[in-house]
């Protein structure tokens, strides 16, 4: 297995991409001509010589093990390398060519660098059948809650026995994993010319993603975010009640959701309290002020969870703001 160099910084928590298809004459989610990956990325075994970064921003590559010393490339948060050795405090790493020392406290190893990795950055996949059925259990027998398309990309969230646990709209479901090829490598280390780069890319993106927003939104659109804020995030901070507002916002730039802020509030089986009649209550009466004011900062591009399309409270995954966990 090899590491290669993220060239898309994306969301942490990274967003799971699927293209449903509606009518194909023949599925598949059963054995044929299967091949099995011992050396799966997914598995512990892969990792007892890796590393990945715990850190909120990014961690340095040194040329030596010293802070002293010089850059030789950068580790965002998640991201994974081949640990070569150990120096003191320092450990020496490399990943796609890049080679040098990061701090060990900046790291976790092995089965928790693998997990942390999951985590953050999300194992991959891509469906290999003209039409893959989504199944709620991990079961042949298991209800049907739609189909994956061929070469539709996938996150790979676990595994369980032949089959990969995965997120479909919003819901966990599971696909065969014969059906599925496992990108073999992972996101590693990027020259600090590159972080740069990216780093312009981002500041340019945000400029013109908080332009398009606010053009986007009408008086109706705040009064609906602010409601839903109250509802899914009332006793959340500031930070989480705006969060929820850039999750709705995010699904209406994603092009895998509805493109209206309605659309994707009412949009069936995605948030319980439109379902359970709470919303339209709160939308009557009216949102409280604050949560107007997290919609609003929304609305104007304010966004703490990147290009995250989900969130709940309890799954452990993903970005943490309060009681809510952000992916």
């Amino acid at each position: 297995m090899t590491l290669k160099r993220s060239h898309m910084i994306g969301a942490l928590g990274g967003a799971l991409t699927m293209t449903a298809i509606m009518a194909v004459p023949a599925y598949a989610d059963t054995l044929t001509d299967a091949t099995t990956n011992e050396e799966s990325i997914l598995y512990t075994e892969s990792w007892n010589d890796k590393a990945a970064a715990n850190v909120e921003s990014y961690a340095n590559i040194r040329v030596s093990a010293s802070a002293d010393s010089g850059q030789t490339g950068i580790l965002l948060p998640g991201h994974a390398v081949n640990v070569e050795g150990q120096e003191g405090d320092w450990s020496k790493v490399s990943s796609d060519g890049i080679e040098g020392y990061i701090r060990t406290d900046l790291l976790v190893f092995g089965e928790e660098a693998r997990v942390h990795y999951k985590n953050v950055c999300g194992f991959t996949g891509t469906v290999t059948a003209s039409s893959l059925r989504v199944r709620t259990q991990p079961s042949l027998e298991a209800e049907t809650i739609g189909s994956l398309g061929n070469s539709s990309q996938i996150r790979i969230e676990g595994t369980e026995g032949e089959w990969y646990q995965v997120e479909y709209k919003g819901t966990d479901a599971f696909v065969h994993s014969d059906y599925v090829d496992l990108e073999d490598s992972v996101q590693g280390a990027m020259t600090v010319e590159e972080y740069q780069e990216l780093q312009k890319q981002e500041e340019a993106g945000a400029a013109s993603t908080q332009s398009s927003t606010v053009v986007s939104a009408g008086s109706g659109d705040l009064a609906m975010l602010a409601a839903l804020i109250e509802c899914e995030a009332g006793g959340e901070s500031y930070t989480g009640k705006v969060a929820v507002g850039a999750v709705v916002l995010n699904r209406v730039r994603s092009g895998s959701f509805p493109n209206s802020i309605s659309e994707v509030i009412y949009q069936s089986g995605q948030f319980s309290p439109v379902s359970s009649g709470k919303f339209q209550n709160v939308l009557s009466r009216g949102a409280r002020s604050d949560c107007y004011e997290a919609a609003s900062a929304a609305l104007a591009g304010e966004n703490p969870v990147g290009n995250c399309l989900y969130f709940n409270s309890g799954s452990g995954r993903g970005i943490q703001i309060g009681n809510q966990h952000f992916y």
